[in-house]
């Protein structure tokens, strides 16, 4: 009897996994950690001295990079600590700020020679500036860093302490005072203070525009804007991204002023990555870069591209990158071999260094400040 033949072809099948051409992927497919540039760490520590940034005292609220090179933060906990990095021989401590608890901070350059920081607790905050041409200008041939004193600077009566700072314009600096939500002018020149508008139920966040006006938010997500040569303050038409339902509990997190004149930010609630055009008013909702939400922190690469920290409190936090032209990266978990094996849970801190590095402030017990190098620093 003739056999049958079917001319049916066979089913197509895939048997197992193919690295192929992603096979970059394939072989990191369970590796959370940023691999993409390079990632330093260094413990808050003087290398010739006794730890003088304890445990429970080291979270990093707060990170300023110069163009000198230097880079500046705040900590906080049970007390707020001022230190910086020098490239040559690492983490200086210049010294404490506060007697009691803190739970943020806000550091600002004033100008070529002096910063400008801030601080909150529940029962006390403050303000200081302090002069960093000492600091600036030694050389890598010195074991300790420099230290010089930092000078107190008061507050208006009524005010207690500094959630934000924003500007110079026209000479004067500008903190936000918490929980009293007031905006306070503060003179570059002579440390004089005065309360020139009140916001209620401020968030901690505001920058300073390229057109002389402060912008910052408020209650579910609002933006206002505030004019100091017409000395105007505005609640904006315009509401920071939420999930639909969610409005009543909408934040913002995190600002920023980016090189094509838009002002990013990231929300507290859902993790949004948004735009808001100063000129048009537009709030357009780029998007969610991870599944965790809280966006802390962001910066402006020099690559044309916004890193940001994204986390909640029993997760791990994320770097992220945006990319106009690509979207979003989750580029993974801080981790680093050198010169400190550290690995970091909780991130808060963010500021973009004058050759396109990226400092990153750990918010934990004991914490480490990171340095990153993207694949390409340069614009």
């Amino acid at each position: 009897m003739p056999t049958k033949r079917s001319d049916k072809p066979a089913i197509p099948e895939i048997t197992e996994l193919q690295a192929g051409d992603n096979s970059s992927l394939y072989r990191t497919k369970a590796f959370p950690f940023v691999s993409e540039g390079s990632m330093y760490s260094f413990g808050l520590r003087e290398y010739l001295e006794k730890p003088s940034i304890p445990r429970g005292e080291s979270s990093i609220s707060a990170l300023l990079a110069l163009k000198t090179g230097n880079v500046y933060g705040l900590t906080c906990g049970e007390k707020c600590h001022l230190f910086y990095f020098h490239s040559g021989f690492g983490v200086a401590h210049v010294g404490p700020v506060s007697e009691g608890p803190v739970t943020g901070a806000a550091l600002l350059q004033i100008d070529e020679i002096q910063i400008l920081g801030g601080w909150y607790g529940q029962e006390s905050g403050g303000l200081f500036r302090h002069d960093v041409t000492a600091e600036s200008a030694q050389g890598m041939e010195q074991f300790r860093g420099a230290k010089t004193a930092i000078e107190p600077i008061a507050l208006p009566d009524g005010c207690t302490g500094v959630t934000a700072l924003a500007g110079p314009i026209d000479g004067i600096a500008y903190a936000l005072t918490t929980p009293e939500g007031t905006l306070v002018s503060v003179d570059t020149r002579n440390g004089n203070t005065k309360i020139v508008a009140k916001i209620a139920n401020a968030t901690p966040v505001m920058v300073a525009l390229p057109v002389g006006k402060l912008l910052g938010a408020f209650a579910e997500g609002q933006l206002w804007e505030y004019s100091p040569t017409e000395d105007r303050l505005t609640a904006l038409e315009a509401h920071a991204p939420c999930q639909k339902g969610k409005r009543y509990v909408a934040g913002v997190q995190s600002l920023i002023v980016g090189d094509d004149g838009l002002v990013y930010g990231g929300t507290s609630v859902d993790g949004y990555l948004f735009s808001y055009d100063p000129i048009t008013g537009a709030v357009v909702n780029i998007g969610k870069p991870n599944r965790q939400s809280n966006i802390c922190a962001l910066g402006y690469g020099y690559d044309g591209k916004i890193y940001g920290l994204v986390g909640e409190q029993q997760g791990m936090s994320h770097l992220f990158r945006y990319d106009p032209d690509h979207g979003f990266t989750d580029l993974g978990i801080l981790g680093s071999a050198f010169p400190d094996y550290w690995i970091a849970h909780n991130l808060s801190a963010m500021s973009v260094g004058p050759n396109g590095e990226i400092f990153i402030g750990e918010n934990d017990d004991i914490s480490h400040l990171f340095i990153y190098y993207p694949p390409i620093c340069k614009r």
